[in-house]
């Protein structure tokens, strides 16, 4: 079990509110998350390198920190395509850590791209400190020169520490979702796979809906019978995840008052009654859930327990093999979770961020009768001004190569093209018009 929280502790000291302070500088070994997240198995972690191993004589390295929704497309987990490290965007790209990880050579031989999954706001937390995240086996080497976040900051935050400077830019670069994953064990799993409505997912994540017998799952289905007595195992994360921020702002969105436990990136289990108020970016969830650290830990409690289901990213949940549950959108139509259905919730969004150097897209309830509901977009932080001028000239090419209209340059082999491999991984690519904005805007105020 985990340990008791003082909510009221929690609320004040919890850094992801952006009251930064400076983290560990003294880090005797670090990581570099080549293919590895936090709480991976051992033949993961097998993939890393160690951060103390230097560049390529006449390569800049430049690293990074953030969340793990991303971790398979940057640099990979797993070790079978499409999910292994060969192939990745920064491996493909930059110089692969190791260089065997090219696929065949990089696209530009002068950068190498290095980094740590950690989660949101621990890389956001890297990012305006400046300092690497503390050594709890998946982190980088100074200079710090960009994260990852899928809750996007808010403009308020200020550069506390370290030798870039200027206004922080910025631009998401892929769209995901957060699948239910379920295990079919013990259950009679229809052609189409299990389709719950929104009222039917809402009651499995508030703790009403305790066994797949229950009668709203069998109207959902056409009157079939998905167990005739099999309680339902809800699998959540303990750590802060943006997987657990996306589903909770859904929740929301769709229900309102009706969803009491919060929104946010946290946590925790409470019997009995719900916190009033709430704790900041926290999620409430029953104290019968199960709970695992890290989109993998989450994937293996699932894929080992009978009856299970629980909430992970779409690539985590390809790699892993999982079956997801088919959602009712806002529409009330059933779409299987797939790179298409994830990139239709994202059709006509538009920037909702009034700064020139930010760009944020607001899509908690898509409305388009094609498009899977549970949807984030995941954003990338950069400096206004490097200190190096070969980390802004290799952020800015490898920007215009993930993002190109149509990809820049054009790849030799549809392998290196930066939308297939997206897509192979169970991503979808932003809409062109939000790529040419992204594009723009680091061209513009990324500067050495």
């Amino acid at each position: 079990m985990e340990p008791e929280i003082n909510l009221k502790e929690l609320d004040m000291a919890f850094y992801r509110d952006r009251q930064l302070t400076c983290l560990a500088s003294s880090i005797s070994v670090l990581v570099i998350a080549t293919g590895f997240v936090v709480g991976q198995s051992a033949t993961h972690k097998s993939l890393a390198q160690t951060a103390t191993t230097p560049a390529p004589a006449g390569v800049t390295s430049i690293n990074g920190a953030g969340g793990g929704s991303i971790n398979t497309l940057f640099v990979g987990t797993g070790t079978t395509s499409p999910y292994a490290p060969q192939g990745s965007w920064f491996n493909t790209y930059g110089v692969g850590n190791p260089k065997t990880l090219n696929p065949p050579g990089a696209v530009n031989p002068l950068v190498t791209f290095r980094y740590a999954s950690i989660n949101s706001s621990a890389g956001v937390t890297a990012f305006f400190t400046q300092t690497p995240p503390p050594a709890t086996g998946a982190t980088i080497n100074p200079p710090v020169s960009f994260a990852d976040s899928d809750d996007p900051i808010t403009g308020t935050e200020k550069l506390s520490a370290g030798p870039n400077t200027g206004i922080p830019i910025q631009v998401p670069v892929i769209t995901y979702g957060v699948a239910l994953a379920y295990n079919p064990t013990g259950l009679n799993v229809p052609a189409g796979g299990i389709k719950l409505s929104r009222a039917t997912y809402l009651g499995i994540l508030n703790g009403t809906i305790t066994n797949w017998n229950d009668p709203k799952i069998k109207a959902d289905n056409g009157g079939a019978i998905i167990a005739v007595n099999k309680p339902i195992v809800v699998v959540r994360r303990s750590d802060n995840s943006a997987n657990t921020f996306t589903l909770s702002s859904n929740l929301k969105a769709v229900f309102g008052a009706t969803w009491n436990r919060g929104v946010g990136e946290i946590s925790i289990a409470q019997a009995g009654a719900i916190p009033n108020p709430l704790p900041a970016n926290t999620v409430v969830w029953p104290a019968s859930f199960q709970f695992a650290s890290g989109s993998k830990g989450v994937a293996t409690k699932i894929k080992t327990t009978a009856g299970a289901i629980g909430y992970v990213d779409n690539s985590t949940r390809l790699a892993n093999g999982l079956q997801a549950a088919v959602l009712q959108n806002k529409a009330g139509t059933y779409n299987p979770i797939s790179p298409t259905s994830i990139g239709n919730a994202f059709v006509g969004a538009t920037d909702q961020d009034a700064s020139p150097r930010r760009i944020k897209l607001v899509v908690t309830d898509p409305t388009a009768a094609n498009a899977y509901p549970l949807v984030s977009a995941s954003y990338v932080l950069f400096y206004g001004k490097y200190a190096d001028a070969n980390v802004a000239t290799g952020i800015k090419g490898f920007i215009n190569w993930a993002l190109g209209v149509p990809p820049v340059p054009a790849p030799a082999n549809v392998t290196t093209n930066p939308n297939n491999i997206a897509i192979a991984r169970g991503y979808a690519p932003l809409p062109d018009a939000i790529k040419k904005q992204a594009t723009t805007l680091v061209n513009t105020y990324v500067t050495p």
